[in-house]
């Protein structure tokens, strides 16, 4: 029956959401548990609680100054590629000229390359022009890795307006900056923000470039959860604790731009 194959559904999908929530439950568990109990074989189900992994953390100024570092970086980065990401996807749907196809497969290209091949090129730039371990050059590198996903997103959205609402708003007398500002972002603003948004969770995970590239004023949270790791022994209340954190701003990012991540995801996909 009908409402039988509507229960089998959700209760698939419920199956499915507490398997993925799953990894996340037992980090949230360890990061409340004491070391000896986080160490203990087999794992420990029934544990009094601590909160004191959380509060050793909080103490931390080199931790805190990491998230701080994040940020900064994360922001900035984002502000700065959607910005860029928005001009140039305008200037790759609305005008024609030698070349706008192979500069688009180009920026293309440039997603597709695996990002460790840029990894020594930076560090030697950046060592060589005397700005490694600043904010400038960690937003800069960011922004030229998330600026290729960001074109390619928002210029799909942008290609769906019809170019005749922007003919009617210059004929009202608005300039071409004008028509972009009041017009089109406004029109395309979920799918801008979703971009915006996954470009930011790139940027908060990412490890590899700022490995190499980062020091001691601007190492960043996957760097100093990395730095915590021991020798000769995990500490893994320690290291769950750190990821818990590490991901809230990430959880309230998403919560705030979720309908818009939404709504952008899935504009275009059904024309009537």
């Amino acid at each position: 029956t009908k409402k039988f194959r509507c229960f089998v559904r959700y209760l698939f999908l419920v199956i499915v959401a507490i398997i993925g929530l799953i990894p996340f439950i037992l980090i949230v568990l360890t990061s409340i548990k004491t070391t000896v109990d986080a160490l203990a074989m087999p794992p420990k189900w029934i544990f009094t609680p601590t909160l004191q992994n959380y509060q050793n953390l909080i103490a931390s100024i080199d931790f805190l100054k990491s998230i701080k570092n994040s940020l900064i970086i994360g922001v900035g980065a984002t502000i700065a590629a959607t910005g860029l990401g928005i001009t140039t996807s305008y200037t790759l749907t609305r005008f024609r000229f030698k070349g706008d196809k192979a500069f688009s497969y180009f920026i293309l290209a440039l997603r597709i390359v695996p990002p460790i091949t840029f990894v020594i090129p930076y560090f030697l730039i950046w060592r060589s022009l005397k700005l490694a371990d600043t904010y400038f050059s960690m937003i800069t590198m960011y922004v030229t890795l998330v600026l290729p996903l960001l074109i390619w997103m928002i210029r799909s959205f942008f290609a769906e307006i019809p170019y005749e609402i922007e003919e009617a708003a210059m004929v009202d007398g608005c300039t071409r900056w004008q028509t972009l500002r009041y017009v089109l972002i406004p029109t395309v603003i979920p799918g801008i923000m979703a971009s915006a948004t996954l470009s930011f969770i790139f940027v908060w995970n990412e490890f590899m470039f700022a490995l190499l590239n980062t020091g001691r004023n601007t190492r960043t949270l996957p760097i100093e959860i990395y730095n915590s790791l021991g020798y000769y022994q995990l500490d893994w209340a320690k290291l769950s604790s750190s990821a818990v954190i590490a991901i809230i701003p990430v959880i309230i990012i998403i919560a705030l731009t979720q309908k818009y991540i939404i709504r952008g995801l899935t504009m275009g996909a059904v024309k009537g």
